[in-house]
């Protein structure tokens, strides 16, 4: 969820594309539904799961090139089941894995974060699919009159 990625950017993301050190890992082209390279930053709470996953990864199944490896070592391909189970452990009724991609785009606009730098990290093509969120955002109106000088 501190992503805002895509279900299948996660399932397709390799080990070498994430760097802990700048702390962004890197979607290539052919992963993304707009078909452009990005890079999405990591804020601590993203970090520390990846290096969680990374201690998995590396006691389960050493030397798998995927993040989300399955103990075989090959590329988890749905994720479905585990995160029904995981919803009904939390008492969460009626929710899906893109709903996490929504509640992030959501939770950056109601902070105030601009609708452009929403929509460079969700990946969209188009500031217009991101304007879904813009109701979302705190007194945006009275905010931008208040930049204007007085008469």
């Amino acid at each position: 969820m501190s992503t805002g990625c895509r279900k299948n950017e996660l399932l397709a993301l390799e080990w070498h594309r994430v760097d802990f050190e700048r702390s962004h890992f890197r979607l290539e082209c052919e992963h993304t539904k707009n078909g452009k390279r990005r890079l999405v930053p990591l804020n601590s709470g993203a970090l520390s799961a990846l290096r969680d996953q990374r201690d998995w990864v590396a006691r389960h199944c050493a030397g798998s090139e995927w993040v989300f490896a399955s103990s075989s070592g090959r590329r988890v391909s749905n994720l479905q089941k585990g995160f029904v189970a995981a919803c009904a452990r939390a008492g969460i009724e009626d929710f899906r894995i893109h709903d996490l991609r929504h509640t992030f785009a959501s939770w950056l606009v109601m902070e105030g974060v601009s609708l452009y730098v929403v929509k460079d990290l969700l990946g969209h093509s188009s500031i217009t699919v991101t304007e879904r969120y813009a109701h979302l955002s705190p007194d945006h109106g009275r905010v931008a009159v208040q930049k204007l000088s007085p008469l």
